[in-house]
């Protein structure tokens, strides 16, 4: 795990309301194939996808997803843009696998143990073309305040 400092990062996205899980990978699909339209895919892109909902406080039918293209200067694009909110993360490394991911998911209490989370804004799932290259993502927890 290290630590990382997002800043001005602006997002072209798409949002999907509705359950997470099997449905996000077909959302995935989609706005790949969307970015492929609008030539903003490439060996140097960057996905984040961030659920903005607590599935345990949330109806299923009524949860949000947000994928967004980090844009890079110079690009533009036609779809809704918005800027992240500034701020300190954890980054962990995770294979890239369905598996890996939810044991990810499932382990988030052991492995965020003793960080300054700050659970009020969300976490990131990030996929850099660079990484999903070696078959790796990278889950980014927001905190608080540096470790």
């Amino acid at each position: 795990m290290i630590q990382e400092r997002f800043e001005n990062i602006t997002l072209a996205y798409q949002r999907s309301i509705g359950p997470y899980g099997q449905h996000n990978r077909h959302f995935m699909e989609n706005f790949k194939q969307t970015l492929d339209r609008e030539q903003l895919l490439d060996a140097q892109s960057v996905i984040f996808g961030i659920a903005l909902d607590d599935p345990a406080r949330v109806a299923a039918e009524k949860l949000r997803y947000d994928l967004g293209l980090v844009l890079r200067r110079g690009q533009s694009t036609s779809l809704e843009t918005r800027t992240l909110e500034d701020g300190l993360y954890a980054v962990f490394e995770v294979p890239h696998t369905e598996a890996d991911i939810l044991s990810f998911w499932k382990d988030l209490p052991v492995l965020t143990q003793g960080l300054p989370a700050d659970w009020r804004r969300p976490i990131i799932e990030r996929y850099a073309a660079p990484m999903i290259a070696r078959h790796l993502c990278e889950m980014c927890v927001p905190l608080i305040r540096p470790l």
